[in-house]
């Protein structure tokens, strides 16, 4: 949600802004808008609307000239879409300019005790506030360096914030600090990037630092230097005096390599991100399984480097596995389709591992007081390694002195480096807002950790783990072979179906969370209204809806314990006159003549089930929001990580 870039050194700002914010377009957002130092003044623009508004705007207006700026897409959270809402804001007289991702919790007494002051604002954000109160703080310190204003104004802030700003009296000066919201340092040669996203980094450098809680940046042509917001503020109270000394120590922050390339947020070729990130699960799900399973001769060794590394300063310690082997109980904690992942890895766990684990919304989790022990373990799963919510049921757990482990696509995100060890996906980049490539990424890495899990507790042999594993490796070849003619028989299917205004999706056991999983998809991009169900559950009350002609997406493999039953049901849906849609294995012929459609979808063991069965879901929400001309990549209110509660 929202996206910030900002650029000093000595090209041109204007063109690289605008490039970036194309970038960061996939992140959801209703407004954008640009700042330049431009000698001897600050200057904005910015328009309601895409990125493109501004890109015209832009270009039509007075001279934008300058090698320092600062850009953001805004996601409205307080006011409404409007030029005058969207960032950058800027002080009365214009000489700071700020963007922000975030929240301010306590805008509202600050800014009646700005107003108070005398100050005027224009906008109804809860950023304006940033601008003034930076100058105000200015004002009664002019001795002090802008590094520590900010740095105090920062303090007074409650909330979550990604901070950058220009100043109009020091041109070669940027600031930004972060608390809860993410922000980038790319460091280039001769020239410096702040990014919310590493996307919008990767075409000048791949050389990055990810800034920490709490931290602040101040950028210069010359150089940078991190320090720790609370450290600065401690050391000039310490010193009783207004001047600075601006001798706080750097903080000590490695610059990471991005494990991204320019060609991986493209679209090669293809009409859009979901579609071309579809195609490319298989590379995806091997790139998952690369270095963790090995074949060794006739046997297969399961290795999760990030599970398997005693800590540091603990000689003699457990490792990360060896705790949640012995764990009496794990909590899956995610949201949206990251949940539906954790549905399938406490199926996995419970029945490969034998360990209790219970799956919660990390949005109810943290309102509520849950009850946590020392000896449990906390799953945090995301794509983006950002979610406001998730992030907030680790602190909950680490407050609880339980084990928190994440389970990340991004390299280096906040829940990457909150939790006490973790799983990368290694799905590379993922633009589309719908998520598929990073789920099925997301489903194989719970299922090594449940098969590993398995090994350490002794409740499979390894002529087991060799079968599971065989499987395992055998299903990105399976899809690769299967998605030309999958692709299209579905857009056959889709035809009969983009003119719906409601769907159902059912399916029992591992294939539940799937059966939710495709009727999000569906309603995410093609707007249609669609619900999931456990197949046994829709005599309880869903069998209501059904009626002639509604799609009903049924996924009925004979590996499941309760086929017969899910058979039933659908026999119910088609006295209903439901336009049945099945999903079951190769060669099973039940369906035939009973169905509308009967997809058959390669075999593999039952656990595995969901990696396949969720591909042919994807591409069905995927054409029928291409036919019903839908935003596929950017569809109307998401956004692709939501940083804010």
């Amino acid at each position: 949600m929202c996206g910030i870039f900002a650029y000093i050194g000595n090209r041109e700002a204007l063109s690289l802004l605008i490039a970036a914010l194309k970038r960061l377009e996939y992140r959801g957002y209703d407004s954008a808008g640009v700042g330049i130092y431009g000698a001897p003044q600050l200057k904005v623009c910015k328009k309601v609307g895409k990125v493109t508004n501004l890109e015209d705007a832009s270009a039509a207006a007075a001279d934008l000239s300058g090698t320092a700026g600062i850009a953001h897409t805004r996601w409205a959270t307080h006011g409404k879409p409007s030029d005058v809402n969207s960032h950058p804001h800027t002080t009365e007289d214009v000489k700071i300019a700020v963007v922000h991702n975030g929240v301010i919790e306590n805008y509202a007494t600050l800014k009646r005790q700005l107003a108070s002051k005398g100050y005027v604002f224009v906008s109804e954000t809860d950023t304006e506030l940033l601008a003034h109160l930076v100058q105000d703080i200015k004002k009664q310190m002019p001795d002090v360096a802008w590094g520590e204003v900010v740095a105090l104004a920062l303090q007074l802030v409650e909330g979550a914030y990604g901070v950058v700003f220009l100043f109009s009296d020091e041109p070669d000066l940027l600031i930004g600090a972060r608390k809860g919201s993410p922000l980038i340092l790319g460091v280039g040669s001769g020239e410096y990037m702040l990014a919310s996203d590493a996307s919008a980094i990767i075409e000048h450098t791949q050389d990055v630092i990810y800034l920490r809680d709490g931290e602040l940046v101040e950028l210069k042509r010359s150089g940078y230097k991190i320090r720790d917001l609370s450290k600065v503020t401690q050391a000039l109270r310490a010193e009783g005096s207004p001047r600075s000394k601006d001798g706080s120590p750097n903080e000590e922050n490695p610059i990471v390599r991005l494990e991204m390339s320019l060609e991986q947020i493209e679209k090669a070729g293809y009409p859009h991100f979901m579609l071309k990130e579809i195609m490319d699960q298989p590379n995806a799900l091997r790139n998952a399984m690369r270095g963790r399973m090995h074949r060794l001769e006739n046997s297969w060794q399961i290795k999760l480097g990030g599970l398997e590394k005693v800590p540091e300063g603990n000689p003699g310690g457990r490792s990360p596995l060896d705790r949640m082997a012995s764990a009496k109980r794990i909590i899956i904690a995610a949201c949206g389709t990251s949940a539906h992942s954790g549905m399938i890895a406490k199926y996995a766990m419970e029945n490969l591992a034998e360990l209790p684990v219970e799956v919660e919304y990390a949005s109810e989790f943290r309102y509520r007081r849950p009850l946590i022990f020392p000896e449990d373990v906390i799953i945090a799963i995301s794509q983006s390694g950002e979610t406001a919510d998730t992030l907030e049921a680790i602190r909950i757990a680490k407050e609880s002195q339980a084990l928190t482990i994440g389970v990340v696509n991004v390299v280096g995100s906040s829940i990457a480096r909150a939790t006490d060890a973790g799983v990368y996906l290694h799905a590379g980049p993922e633009i589309g807002v719908a998520s598929t490539k990073a789920f099925t990424g997301q489903v194989v890495a719970v299922l090594m950790i449940a098969l590993q899990l398995a090994v350490q507790r002794k409740a499979i042999t390894q002529a087991q783990l060799d079968s599971y594993c065989d499987a395992l490796d055998a299903i990105p070849g399976m899809i690769e072979t299967w998605l030309e003619p999958l692709d299209q028989q579905i857009k056959v299917i889709a035809k009969y179906f983009r003119l719906a205004s409601n769907a159902l999706f059912c399916g029992s056991g591992v294939q539940m969370p799937v059966a939710l999983e495709g009727a999000l998809k569906l309603k995410e991009i093609s707007y249609i209204h669609a619900e999931g169900f456990s197949a046994a559950e829709v005599k309880h009350g869903a069998l209501t809806l059904i009626r002639n002609f509604i799609p009903v997406v049924c996924i009925a493999m004979r590996s499941d314990p309760a086929y017969q039953a899910v058979k039933s049901s659908i026999a119910v849906f088609r006295e209903k006159d439901a336009a049945l849609i099945v999903l079951t294995d190769e060669g099973n012929d039940d369906f035939k003549g009973v169905a509308s459609f009967v997809i058959h979808c390669p075999s593999s063991k039952l656990e595995f089930e969901p990696l396949i069965a969720a591909v042919p879901l994807q591409l069905l929400s995927y054409y029928i929001a291409d036919m019903r001309g839908c935003s596929i990549d950017q569809p109307r209110n998401l956004a692709k990580s939501v940083t804010v509660e």
